[in-house]
């Protein structure tokens, strides 16, 4: 039997101000078998949900208002909480 090439409980975040954007990615992930995408439109949005939820990997856009993609990168390597997460 084959083996799925996607682990099907991989938790996402999908960081973009652009929600068409967001929606790609998302769909993009869903026809790979990856099911469980939460969005997020900044880094700041995507920091609080990282409090909330835990996530196996962040999919992040460079350029956004509040809180850039690199910033949110800073802030998840700096935590001893999210900095194994993969971005």
């Amino acid at each position: 039997m084959d083996r799925p090439l996607v682990d099907k409980t991989l938790r996402v975040l999908v960081v973009d101000d652009l929600g068409v954007m967001r929606l790609l990615v998302r769909n993009n992930l869903r026809t790979m078998g990856i099911e469980n995408v939460m969005l997020a439109a900044n880094g700041r949005e995507a920091l609080e949900m990282l409090q909330k939820w835990r996530f196996d990997f962040v999919v992040t856009d460079w350029n956004m208002p509040l809180m850039d993609g690199l910033e949110l990168l800073k802030h998840i390597r700096a935590s001893t909480t999210y900095r194994h997460i993969p971005v």
